[in-house]
């Protein structure tokens, strides 16, 4: 009986301790899922119905890791190997989008997901205007691409263009020379290095005038994050895969959190 008088009573506290009127925020954190509905969730990460049912879920958005095949189409892609998640093998940048289009996922054996590619996302999400998306720009290329960045800059540069998504589509990459060729394509663009460590990020965005920062709530303080917009800079963060995980991120007070518990952290927050 014990027991159960305990949980009763603990109960409470633990909601009264996570409640949204307890934690003070400068500004509205804008609720993003990881890949969609984030990592071991019913869909795969990256896919149409992931992205769509976190869309559905009352997010601001999703985060979208972003890679490029051999012809030039982006694609929704996580792994460096297609092994690791798909019945194909290989890099994607090895391939044309027609041999992989129909490619599918292997972790749900009686239902095939498909892999997307972002023209194919966006010509079927109905009002994406109405959401943000962060391309987690993944640079895995074959031994033998040649102008691999400013092909990957030309068709993300297009894709933007062609579903005007100039405003509401955030670009983060671990890659200086790639984002200092992005800023040269377009000034405007919203840039975030992914550094290793917040010192680091923080010299990187001032140096280049980014948009922001993003790293793993692993890596950064409330501090710190104060210190970034003291610099006019935004921070995102990653790696909130629990409940708890995404109060400390909120205790934080990031600009975005890219989060792997999509319906708690909007039931947190909205």
């Amino acid at each position: 009986m014990k027991k159960y008088l305990t949980f009763i009573i603990v109960l409470p506290l633990i909601f009264s301790s996570c409640s949204k009127k307890e934690m003070t925020l400068n500004h509205n954190i804008i609720v993003l899922g990881h890949g969609g509905m984030g990592i071991g969730q019913t869909y795969p990460m990256n896919t149409f119905e992931s992205i769509l049912t976190c869309l559905n879920s009352g997010t601001d958005g999703s985060e979208i890791d972003v890679q490029l095949t051999k012809d030039g189409v982006l694609v929704a892609y996580h792994g460096q190997d297609l092994s690791d998640e798909t019945n194909l093998s290989g890099v994607i940048n090895d391939y044309n989008w027609s041999e992989i289009k129909n490619a599918f996922y292997t972790s749900s054996p009686y239902l095939k997901y498909s892999i997307l590619s972002l023209d194919q996302l966006f010509a079927n999400v109905p009002n994406f205007k109405d959401y943000k998306f962060s391309f987690d720009c993944k640079l895995y290329k074959s031994n033998s691409a040649i102008n691999f960045k400013e092909a990957y800059i030309n068709s993300l540069s297009e894709i933007i263009a062609k579903y005007d998504l100039k405003s509401n589509v955030y670009i983060e990459s671990q890659d200086t020379s790639f984002l200092i060729k992005l800023k040269e394509k377009d000034p405007d663009y919203k840039l975030f290095i992914y550094p290793s460590t917040f010192e680091n990020g923080l010299a990187i965005a001032l140096a280049l005038d980014l948009y922001g920062i993003t790293i793993s709530t692993k890596k950064v303080t409330r501090e710190q994050v104060e210190e970034a917009h003291s610099n006019n800079l935004k921070v995102a963060i990653w790696n909130t895969h629990s409940k708890n995980k995404n109060i400390n991120g909120v205790d934080k007070n990031p600009d975005f959190i890219q989060t792997d518990k999509v319906r708690y952290l909007v039931s947190l927050l909205k």
